[in-house]
């Protein structure tokens, strides 16, 4: 369960953008043992960071080879020693496995593992938290439009692919080089109206103009 950016017509174009941004799990595992210590739980998953072979189980959506994904941070929340199960929150790259995660936690401890449930808390910019609806807002929000002509509600459930870009640097342009800029010119100082300071060499920024609308992301 959790969080998942879905994104329709050209805002498809800012999955990958989104998919470098990292994601956020909350995880419940249980050990098929029992371990000594807890901290010693606590110690094998802070070992469990930075970057991790992993090959992906066998059910899953891509080809079963082995990969490099990296581990950014993880924290034990909690761990009940009767059960032998415990929860634990994790930020990583898009394309780690959480189950081969769990499964690794097992072997580390020397008693097996496994994954029992997931939630998504953050993917991309789009966090649990903020902006988040269900499949059945956006169905009542059609409904609400083809029957009642209101799309206020539509409004709230689908966003602006502009709400994906809010954390990256930007290069405001005038109105008069955003059609050649459309169209594949280079973008030329002449046509820049402004410029947010701190960007570095090799950063994604986003192109904009002046009413806030995306032109293109650019390197």
């Amino acid at each position: 369960t959790g969080c998942l950016i879905v994104c329709i017509d050209r805002a498809t174009r800012l999955v990958k953008s989104q998919q470098g941004a990292g994601k956020e799990y909350v995880c419940i595992f249980k050990l098929h043992s029992s371990v000594e210590k807890v901290t010693k739980v606590a110690q094998c998953l802070e070992r469990l960071k930075g970057a991790l072979f992993q090959r992906p189980p066998l059910i899953s959506a891509v080809k079963r080879q082995l990969r490099v994904r990296t581990v950014y941070e993880s924290k034990l929340i909690e761990y009940d020693e009767s059960k032998n199960m415990g929860i634990f929150w994790v930020s990583c790259e898009a394309g780690t496995y959480i189950r081969t995660m769990c499964v690794h936690l097992g072997l580390m401890l020397g008693v097996g593992g496994q994954m029992q449930e997931l939630r998504r808390v953050r993917s991309g910019i789009q966090s649990e938290n903020q902006g988040m609806v269900t499949m059945t807002d956006v169905h009542d929000a059609q409904w609400l439009y083809d029957n009642h002509k209101d799309e206020s509600y539509l409004r709230r459930v689908i966003r602006p692919l502009e709400a994906l870009l809010t954390g990256h640097k930007r290069i405001i342009m005038k109105d008069s080089a955003v059609n050649a800029v459309c169209y594949g010119a280079k973008i030329m100082l002449p046509g820049v109206l402004r410029y947010e300071d701190g960007i570095e060499l090799n950063q994604e920024i986003v192109i904009m103009t002046v009413k806030g609308e995306a032109i293109a992301l650019g390197i």
